[in-house]
């Protein structure tokens, strides 16, 4: 807005604010244009959030904009409506979510490259100004031989985009429903989804919880599509994160495989997105905000790009699974076989004298009678303790001992035989996903081994062990009956080490229960002074 022959406008900083700063600007400009500002004497790069503001304080208080970033890429719609999407969801500021989605350190990247090409730019203009004067051949040769290589540089800097269609976006593609794609068959299907969508020159994102599961459908991406697939994660160092996302930002017919950060990335044409263990809590960002949940983040990118989405997963999440049955979702079954589960009840071992130790009798003929190494599953045991076990009963064995999650992360194909040495310890305690996660764990290993899976229990007649599709419905029926997730949407809000938790509808309106949940937060944060976080944390939600 323009006050006074003054243009006003609203710049987000990567900073936790209850409101995005107002500055005056000179020249014009677009939002999602990245910007330099001061803020609390303090120089800031941030993007332009709103292009006809209303300053509420004296124009002449309103400080200007240090400089319009034109040599750094401008933030597209789809980025920014994430961006709004996340913190409405979530209940952070946007400046959290900015901060998050560009931390310093990919800035700071993108301003190297940028001053880079600065430099080639000035090399060619002194080139090219020298060779307009008369030279011996020798020396022409030698200056346009440096000015075409330079050239050469600059342009594989700045490449034209190949493809002449736009961007895919809601506004002219309608997305299919979410898939809920259940079993161990579900990689060949990515494949073939991939391929199809490659060939459209569209980009794929394949979601991840963890890194070792990243690489691993990396390497079978990468069998299938050699020299179009990216894997990115903590690994992987800026300079390659941001050519990744140049490349993503200007063209299609390319396959991201990265972890939940991977969903900032700056992509065009985006057509299909695969979250790989949609049920996995490593999805979850606990620390810092925005706390988001990188499956949910991930069906709303969707919707804004106007791509598929297809979250596989051993067992479903019960969140993804109230979606299917209410037809929000659609169901798939992709087949396929997984190892067959032996339970051991060491309750019944240890009557009839069968449990010399933390390994009964059983599981260890049946190491005894397979051949090569094998697998110990651990809960509550000590790994010292099992390894003084097993040099007493499986001398010269060689065994591998995981927890929990270790065995989630790991191929365990190359074990003839992998044991859980007390699943108890996935099931009771005051978590109420405590019985899902089980099931999920376990359904994991048995897609994860390809020989004989053993699971010790004391808990053999528990309902993780009975029917899946029996259970799922007991699980959501008690969700409801106690009016939990997916029925409803738990917040909860710590300050001073005091947590409140807001029990809401499914359907409510996260945004008009905002203010009234910040406002009883940052009272008591007043009260310590300033001297205590407001956390808010959204659980997901169907």
């Amino acid at each position: 807005m323009s006050v006074d022959g003054k243009r006003f406008i609203q710049v987000l900083v990567p900073l936790r604010l209850e409101w995005v700063p107002c500055y005056s600007c000179d020249e014009e400009v677009k939002r999602g244009q990245r910007v330099t500002v001061s803020f609390s004497g303090k120089a800031y790069a941030g993007v332009v959030w709103n292009t006809d503001a209303v300053p509420d304080v004296a124009p002449s208080r309103i400080r200007k904009v240090l400089k319009i970033n034109t040599e750094l890429p401008s933030i597209s719609p789809q980025e920014l409506s994430f961006w709004e999407f996340l913190s409405t969801y979530y209940l952070c500021s946007p400046g959290e979510v900015f901060k998050a989605a560009y931390p310093g350190s990919k800035i700071r990247s993108e301003q190297v490259a940028a001053s880079i090409l600065d430099r080639l730019r000035s090399r060619l203009a002194v080139r090219e100004e020298a060779l307009s004067r008369k030279h011996k051949d020798n020396v022409r040769e030698r200056l346009q031989a440096e000015r075409d290589a330079i050239a050469a540089q600059i342009e594989a800097l700045t490449r034209i985009p190949e493809q002449s269609a736009g961007p895919k976006s809601s506004a002219n593609h309608t997305p299919s429903r979410p898939i809920l794609l259940v079993g161990p068959g579900r990689h060949e299907e990515y494949v073939n989804r991939a391929a199809e969508a490659v060939q459209q020159g569209l980009n794929v994102l394949v979601l991840t919880p963890e890194i070792a599961a990243s690489e691993q459908l990396s390497a079978l991406l990468e069998q299938k599509f050699p020299g179009i697939v990216h894997s990115l994660n903590s690994h992987v160092t800026d300079a390659r994160r941001r050519r990744v996302a140049e490349d993503l930002r200007s063209f299609g017919g390319q396959i991201v495989v990265g972890t939940r950060t991977s969903l900032f990335l700056p992509f065009s044409r985006l057509g299909l997105i695969i979250v790989e263990n949609e049920q996995d809590v490593l999805f979850k960002q606990t620390e810092p905000s925005p706390r988001y949940n990188g499956r949910d983040a991930a069906v709303m990118l969707g919707r804004i790009h106007g791509a598929s989405v297809v979250l596989g997963t051993p067992a479903p999440s019960l969140e993804s699974l109230h979606n299917a049955l209410s037809g929000k979702y659609e169901l798939l079954n992709a087949g396929g076989a997984v190892a067959p589960v032996t339970l051991i009840d060491i309750s019944v071992e240890r009557r009839k004298n069968g449990m010399p130790g933390r390994m009964s009798r059983k599981l260890i003929e049946a190491v005894q009678r397979t051949e090569g190494p094998i697998a110990l599953v651990r809960g509550w045991e000590k790994p010292d303790e099992i390894l003084d076990e097993a040099d007493r009963f499986l001398p010269g064995r060689p065994i591998d001992i995981f927890t929990f999650q270790e065995a989630r992360q790991r191929d365990l194909k190359g074990y003839p035989l992998v044991a859980v040495l007390q699943a108890d310890a996935l099931m009771g305690g005051n978590d109420f996903r405590a019985d899902e996660r089980a099931i999920q764990t376990i359904a994991m290993l048995r897609e994860a081994c390809s020989g004989i899976l053993l699971v010790q229990t004391a808990k053999g007649d528990h309902p993780v062990f009975g029917d899946t599709q029996k259970v799922y419905a007991a699980l959501l029926a008690e969700r409801e009956q106690w009016s939990l997730p997916p029925y409803t949407r738990l917040v909860d809000v710590t300050t001073a080490g005091d947590k409140q938790r807001h029990v809401l509808p499914a359907d409510a309106t996260l945004a008009a229960r905002k203010k009234e949940i910040l406002q009883a937060a940052r009272q008591t944060e007043q009260k310590s002074g300033g001297r205590t976080r407001v956390i808010i944390d959204v659980d997901p939600v169907a």
